[in-house]
């Protein structure tokens, strides 16, 4: 047999399987361009969304500028309340810093929602339980402050030093110095290990 039948005998068979396979070939070729098409539609709405909370953000901080606080409240609450992952985190951090949310306990329940937000990365969530702890020394509430910083001070997040000098801190402002030193241990005990 020479090569130019081979190659006829091939393209033979591939010809026939191609043909016998015809309606499964097109099924998947359609399942592949709608998978496609939704995930090009799902990047390009994500991509919309973004721009949008950025600029809702941008209007929220030029309201806050022009004193109109109960404007800029207003936007930067929805903000808070979409779950961006950047956004959100710094939506709350605006309020916080220019005194714009009066009701401590909303502002508690926002932190809260940022640290329900699954896209969030568990190093900057531990970070954002830091933001948390330091807000309620401010209101001197002493459980809260533990609760929030304890899972950071026994993980093996990059923040666990930081979270154990804020609360020492904290207890050492308070003349609390035994509690101060008890985390301070906790903290070199672990180092060691």
């Amino acid at each position: 047999m020479s090569n130019e039948t081979l190659k006829v005998n091939y393209l033979d068979k591939i010809v026939k399987a191609i043909k016998t396979r015809k309606k499964f070939i097109i099924f998947a070729s359609i399942i592949i361009f709608i998978f496609l098409l939704t995930f090009l539609f799902y990047k390009n709405s994500q991509e919309k969304n973004n721009i949008n909370i950025a600029e809702k953000y941008t209007q929220a901080l030029i309201l806050t500028k022009q004193k109109k606080v109960e404007e800029s409240k207003l936007l930067l609450e929805k903000i808070i309340n979409k779950n961006h992952q950047f956004y959100s985190p710094l939506a709350l951090y605006h309020i916080i810093d220019n005194d714009i949310e009066k009701d401590t306990s909303k502002v508690i329940t926002s932190f809260d929602k940022i640290l329900k937000n699954n896209s969030i990365s568990k190093e900057n969530l531990n970070l954002i339980k830091i933001k948390k702890a330091i807000y309620l020394i401010n209101l001197k509430k002493e459980k809260d402050i533990i609760a929030t910083l304890n899972p950071v001070i026994n993980s093996n997040s990059v923040w666990k030093t930081l979270a154990v000098n804020t609360i020492s801190e904290y207890f050492l402002s308070n003349g609390q110095e035994i509690k101060a030193e008890e985390y301070n241990q906790l903290l070199n005990s672990k180092i060691k290990k």
